[in-house]
């Protein structure tokens, strides 16, 4: 029987497909969850110990910051990281940061045995230590918008979006009187680091939709 070439493009679609799926569930389907509920002590230990050392750094150079984010709910909860983050949150403000110039940042955390790197996408600075593998504390940036009178997320995919907080939960923002220094100190994994004002308020903003519920990984 002779193919006509719609039948055969046809063919070749389905056998495309079908080889697709195979290759899709043969690799990822049975892949189990990497995120763990528990990493070990000794693991955050030193991330605990990571946080502190950026936490020195960051008032050693005079630049305001708090826990947020996950690391906030963890020190709401139990006064150290939740079970399963390998990382420590901590906002920063970016009217701050561009009175320092970037050299003398990343030397202030390299003499500290640190590494300083930017994401300028997301306006993050990730800190790591080579001799801790896995763990991280990230310095997220914020700018107060004079429009709205908002801090809201920096970062170039944020730069050009409207100062819309309600349609645009990506900015993130946040009144600045949770920020305004003297910030209160509260232990953090047997350390004493800043915390936003109002407690739990912060993370009404961050988390709207869920902020009076505890989320746990899937596979936890």
């Amino acid at each position: 029987m002779r193919l006509s070439l719609p039948r055969t493009v046809l063919a070749l679609t389905v056998v495309f497909i079908v080889l697709l799926t195979y290759i899709v569930i043969h690799r990822y389907g049975n892949k189990p969850f990497t995120q763990t509920c528990n990493h070990s002590v000794k693991f955050h230990e030193g991330l605990h110990n990571l946080a502190e050392r950026a936490n020195s750094v960051l008032n050693l150079v005079g630049l305001t910051h708090f826990l947020c984010y996950g690391s906030l709910w963890g020190q709401l909860r139990l006064s150290r990281s939740l079970p399963w983050e390998d990382d420590v949150e901590l906002c920063l403000f970016n009217e701050e940061l561009v009175t320092k110039d970037e050299v003398y940042l990343a030397r202030a955390f390299r003499n500290k045995n640190m590494n300083l790197d930017y994401d300028s996408t997301e306006g993050i600075y990730l800190v790591t230590d080579p001799s801790l593998p896995g763990a991280k504390v990230e310095l997220i940036v914020f700018e107060k918008d004079p429009m709205i009178n908002m801090l809201r997320r920096v970062g170039w995919k944020r730069r050009v979006l409207p100062p819309d907080c309600e349609s645009l939960p990506s900015l993130n923002c946040f009144p600045p009187r949770l920020a305004l220094p003297p910030l209160p100190q509260r232990e953090f994994g047997g350390f004493v680091v800043p915390v936003p004002r109002e407690g739990i308020e912060i993370q009404k903003y961050h988390y709207p939709t869920n902020w009076w519920k505890e989320i746990l990984p899937k596979n936890c």
